[in-house]
C-alpha cells in the first residue's frame, strides 16, 4: 500500500506541476511565486495551516467557497492547495476524515471550474486513481 500511496502523491504532484507550468509559465518546485498577489498568499497560509492543523475539510469547503471564475491567481491557489493535500499520508489524511481519492477528486474539480478539464485529461487519461 506504501507502494500505491507514494505513486498517487507523485502523479499528482506532476499533473499540478504541468498544469501550472503550461497555464502560470512557473516551476512550483523552484519556487516561482514572485508575482501572486499578497491576498492570495495570506489565503493560502491560512488554508496551508488549517490542513497541517487536521482542519482539511473545513479548509477545503472555504477553498471552494472561494472560487471565482476567471480569477488565475486563486486558480493557481487551488492548484497548489491538493498539491498540499497530496503529500499528506494515508494515515494523516483518513485521520481527519479526507482520502486521497478526495484529493483527485477535489482537483478535478477546481481544474473543471476553470475550464481546463481537457487540459488535465489529455495527461489522465491513461491513468486510474
Amino acid at each position: 500500500m506504501l507502494e500505491d500511496q507514494d505513486y498517487v502523491m507523485r502523479i499528482v504532484h506532476e499533473w499540478i506541476r504541468t498544469l501550472i507550468r503550461l497555464i502560470f509559465n512557473k516551476d512550483i518546485d523552484k519556487g516561482d511565486d514572485a508575482d501572486v498577489p499578497l491576498e492570495v498568499m495570506e489565503q493560502f497560509r491560512k488554508l496551508r495551516a488549517m490542513i497541517d492543523d487536521g482542519e482539511i475539510n473545513e479548509a477545503e469547503n472555504i477553498l471552494l467557497e472561494g472560487l471565482r471564475e476567471g480569477d488565475r491567481a486563486y486558480f493557481e491557489m487551488s492548484l497548489l492547495f491538493y498539491e498540499k493535500l497530496s503529500g499528506k499520508t494515508d494515515e494523516f489524511l483518513a485521520g481527519h476524515d479526507y482520502s486521497r481519492e478526495e484529493v483527485v477528486d477535489g482537483l478535478k474539480y477546481v481544474v473543471n471550474y476553470y475550464g481546463y478539464t481537457s487540459l488535465l485529461e489529455a495527461f489522465t487519461e491513461d491513468i486510474d486513481l
